[in-house]
């Protein structure tokens, strides 16, 4: 849908948010409910909202890993036919881009809207008294116009693929043929499909995106070379959306938010749901360790079977991912085809290379470590994103404390969190032995151009610089900001999960109180060791000397605690950049619900509900914001009365 940006643009309003994808419109309806006549803007470099489902970025064939009713907000119901899908199918993209235009509609955002709009710098203010930001506004016509706007609250939420990894590999200037990259792939994709001249096509990478190429391409007609690194994480887990555990067929994404399933994953803020005795015997006794292998155990070992991956095919071997589905996250992947993608391996359509690629050559060849070469009439990479937010914020010396990733931390800011870390990674491995036993991936991971950038002409890897990774309190809030009491910025969908829209909507909410200091003190730490046990209750605080100084040793400690989690219990997922999980979503949401001074049992009947009331849905969470704001009516009108 066409938008008409308003103009003049303003120059100042109270809250800016970046990005218009899932999570900015979830922040831009949740603050536009909670402060109706307070000022917002929403900008986007894109020319139509959406974000990863924006018109521009919707490659042919793009669906949904989810099936229709898991992939919406919790108060406005994609209605299957309205858009002519049916419950059990996948979402078009086309659909969810559609979905979303009418939400931004229904939220009352579209005046908010000023898209076509790139954010080049972010400036706080001195004093912390909000944001200086710089925006370049680029119309349909080419026509570009500087602008300035200052904010007292920032809101970034353009999510961890904004920014695509670069491909460089030696000698691709003299490539002869067209090198694609995944994030660009909407642009050209109909263009390849339908150029007869395009025979073959390479694909590179073993994501769920590299799967999606690879069929739509072997769709088309096109023979299909599949390059997966051998120095690499190999290909990742992909299942079908429905699974057998024995003789019961369970829904997969249904599975990661059925709490009962949700405690055979050791998780650092489990306790939040109300069940650390049973996540303690399952995760701190060796007979519990050893139920939660055997589950785990038999989910990968019925994805493999029901995939078809273990029936002995050689090709298909090459697909099998390397380490337990315990180890993934955000690199599960669900099998969302109208065709059997493995059938089209079996019948020698694609072809799998599980080699290293050293360099590219003129006409059109890919030359392997081994010395062996394919020629191919186009390459297309899916190499991933980097994991910064593409938002230059500053000052700079203020990034670490932000928990920015950055190259710029100073030697002292650097030995801070490694020191951090240290008594982080103790605690995780006391608390999940199991963790310590977690696979060793390459160590390439926190680098500015991590995995499969290919190697220079001497034949050496490309050198890279080292990011910090993210490091956020909650995943959403600044830790240094969340004890000076400056709560000016926030940052969301900084992380990877598969619920998606729910946990859109309530780390908006949660970032709504907290950038208006309107959390339920004290608020409880991750950890269960020492002084850091007690609760968190400084927020806001204006202290000075031992008190500050131990207020924010501690929120620094709980951040690190989440962070470093990550890289324990997903080693074979993004957990060391940014949070990314899967069966922990359920007890994320307690944690901020806690915050919130909401109710985390929402199934009815106590325990019994939770442990038998089937998995949590965005039915579950519906009427979240006015069920806060009647919590925060009834605070006020009590304290008013004189009852607190």
């Amino acid at each position: 849908m066409a938008l008409k940006a308003p103009s003049p643009p303003p120059s100042s309003i109270h809250t800016l948010i970046l990005g218009a994808g899932i999570s900015g419109l979830a922040a831009a309806s949740t603050f536009r409910r909670c402060a109706p006549s307070s000022p917002l803007l929403i900008l986007d470099a894109n020319a139509s909202i959406g974000g990863v489902w924006a018109t521009e970025n919707l490659y042919p064939g793009l669906k949904s890993n989810n099936l229709l009713g898991t992939y919406e907000y919790s108060d406005f119901s994609m209605r299957g036919e309205e858009y002519g899908i049916k419950i059990g199918e996948h979402i078009p993209g086309t659909v969810i881009h559609e979905y979303m235009e009418r939400f931004v509609d229904w939220a009352g955002l579209r005046e908010h809207l000023r898209l076509r709009t790139r954010v080049l710098d972010a400036e706080e203010m001195e004093g912390g008294k909000g944001w200086v930001v710089q925006c370049l506004e680029i119309g349909g016509d080419g026509a570009q116009k500087n602008y300035e706007v200052q904010c007292e609250k920032l809101v970034v939420a353009t999510g961890v693929t904004c920014v695509p990894m670069p491909i460089r590999f030696a000698g691709q200037e003299t490539f002869d043929a067209p090198i694609v990259n995944f994030a660009s792939l909407a642009k050209v994709a109909k263009t390849l499909v339908a150029d007869e001249n395009v025979k073959h096509v390479t694909v590179y990478g073993g994501s769920k995106a590299a799967y999606d190429c690879v069929y739509m391409f072997v769709r088309a007609g096109k023979q299909v070379t599949w390059v997966i690194r051998r120095s690499g994480h190999g290909p990742t887990w992909m299942a079908p959306a429905y699974v057998y555990l024995g003789p019961f067929r369970c829904w997969l994404e249904k599975l990661t938010t059925t709490r009962l399933f949700t405690w055979f994953s050791p998780c650092v803020w489990g306790n939040a749901d109300g069940f650390g005795w049973i996540r303690g015997c399952l995760h701190g006794t060796k007979l519990g360790r050893k139920v939660v292998d055997g589950f785990w155990g038999k989910l990968s070992e019925e994805t493999l079977k029901q995939t078809g991956l273990s029936d002995g095919n050689e090709e298909l071997k090459k697909l099998v991912p390397s380490e337990s589905a315990f180890w993934y996250a955000g690199q599960l992947g669900v099998l969302s085809y109208e065709e059997d993608v493995y059938g089209f391996v079996r019948s020698g359509a694609v072809k799998v290379v599980r080699k290293d690629v050293v360099g590219l050559e003129s006409g059109g060849t890919v030359r392997f470590a081994d010395g062996e070469m394919v020629k191919t009439d186009a390459l297309v990479c899916s190499t991933g994103w980097r994991f910064d937010s593409g938002v230059l914020l500053g000052p700079e010396e203020k990034l670490a404390g932000w928990g920015v990733p950055s190259t710029k931390y100073s030697r002292a800011q650097k030995e801070d969190w490694e020191a951090l870390n240290e008594r982080a990674d103790k605690e995780i491995l006391e608390r999940f032995p199991r963790l310590a036993t977690a696979p060793v991936r390459d160590q390439d991971s926190l680098l500015v151009n991590p995995g499969d950038v290919g190697f220079n002409k001497e034949g050496r890897p490309n050198e890279r610089e080292e990011y910090a990774p993210w490091r956020l309190w909650r995943s959403v809030a600044p830790p240094s900001q969340v004890v000076s009491g400056e709560q000016n910025l926030v940052f969301l969908g900084m992380l990877v999960n598969i619920t998606t829209v729910v946990r859109a909507e309530i780390t908006s909410l949660w970032a709504y109180a907290y950038l208006h200091d309107l959390l339920k003190q004290p608020l409880a730490s991750l950890s269960t060791k020492d002084k850091a046990r007690l609760e968190i209750d400084f927020l806001g605080m204006e202290a000075d000397g031992k008190a500050q100084r131990e207020a924010t040793e501690r929120v620094m400690y709980d951040t690190a605690l989440f962070n470093r989690f990550g890289k324990w219990r997903y080693a074979m997922g993004y957990g060391t950049r940014i949070p990314d999980f899967v069966f922990d979503s359920v007890p994320f949401f307690d944690l901020l619900l806690g915050d919130l001074g909401l109710r985390s049992w929402r199934k009815g009947w106590g325990w019994v509900g939770e442990v038998f009331g089937g998995s949590y849905a965005q039915s579950d969470y519906r009427g979240l914001v006015d069920e806060w704001l009647a919590m925060r009516a009834g605070e006020v009108d009590g304290t008013m009365n004189g009852s607190k």
